[in-house]
């Protein structure tokens, strides 16, 4: 039986604007910066490939069955990766002389903005300063902590892969993996509420 279309969020342009303010944008920042890695970095904007996912997932939103917010940033994310591998093989072909035959989906708005292709509300480059600065003291807290604690804390709270699947890819027992995330979520948060001043908004939960 089809979903009735209230229940579908994502795809009503009045209410993309509060689904993406809902997520915690700086959390995916982080991500997006991890998987670019810094050669991409160098030649990509974690930004430009937030925009391109995001118009990604409006035009192809009927792709998407609606569940619940989770799912739907896991979906998000799926779609991020997927360019950051297009991305990656453009990159290789062209160091090679190859021509790049992908081009960025920001030529898509014929030089605007990709957020001119989004329905009203969404992340603007204006709301890009401050997602930033929180993603670089999330990162900043992050890397405060050993590798093997640092591994289990960004599968789980950063990329919210689910506890058992963290356990599996890290090669570990699960109550190891679970003890690990414990501590490392304590000096994480510990760190980043020392960066970023008082009780702040973590943004991501166990």
């Amino acid at each position: 039986m089809p979903t009735a279309p209230e229940t579908q969020p994502h795809r009503d342009p009045t209410e993309w604007g509060r689904l993406v303010e809902s997520l915690d944008v700086a959390s995916i920042f982080v991500v997006l910066g991890a998987w670019l890695g810094p050669k991409l970095r160098a030649e990509l904007a974690v930004e430009d490939i937030w925009q391109e996912t995001l118009w990604q997932s409006w035009r192809d939103r009927d792709q998407h069955a609606w569940s619940n917010l989770a799912a739907w940033r896991a979906w998000l994310l799926t779609i991020a990766k997927n360019r950051i591998r297009d991305a990656a093989r453009t990159a290789g072909r062209a160091k090679r002389g190859g021509d790049r035959s992908t081009a960025p989906l920001s030529t898509l708005a014929g030089g605007d903005s990709i957020s001119a292709l989004l329905p009203p509300g969404s992340t603007t480059p204006s709301r890009v300063a401050g997602v930033h600065e929180r993603a670089r003291a999330m990162t900043e807290a992050l890397a405060t902590l050993d590798d093997d604690l640092q591994a289990v804390v960004r599968l789980r709270l950063f990329e919210e892969v689910p506890m058992r699947e963290v356990a599996a890819q890290l090669g570990l027992p699960l109550s190891t993996a679970k003890a690990r995330l414990l501590r490392g979520v304590e000096t994480y948060r510990r760190r980043l509420r020392q960066l970023l001043g008082g009780d702040a908004g973590l943004g991501t939960s166990q």
